[in-house]
């Protein structure tokens, strides 16, 4: 399995350069859609647009990030330090966590 998908993306077997080809091609599909990512690093959350992928890195317009500051800026993100990510399609949206809610 991992030989075949390594032929169709044109890369060796190393696990990590075929996800890395998985998930930067899954961005590149999905120019200006939104999207929600998970980073370790702070952990950091960020809801955007896709604007482009460059290399290995991810160039996204935030609407919302868990540091106020960060809103609205352009970021790169490096496509390894994304740990869990969901982009937007038709029918599900995601929601404005900003909104408050009576619950």
């Amino acid at each position: 399995m991992i030989e075949k998908l390594a032929a169709q993306l044109g890369t060796s077997t190393d696990i990590n350069a075929i996800r890395q080809a998985v998930v930067s091609q899954e961005f590149s599909n999905h120019p200006n859609s939104r999207t929600l990512i998970l980073i370790a690093q702070y952990p950091f959350l960020i809801i955007g647009k896709i604007k482009e992928v460059i290399s290995d890195y991810l160039l996204i317009e935030t609407e919302i990030t868990n540091v106020s500051d960060l809103d609205n800026e352009m970021l790169r993100v490096h496509i390894d330090d994304i740990e869990v990510f969901y982009i937007e399609e038709d029918g599900v949206p995601i929601p404005d966590i900003r909104v408050d809610r009576d619950d």
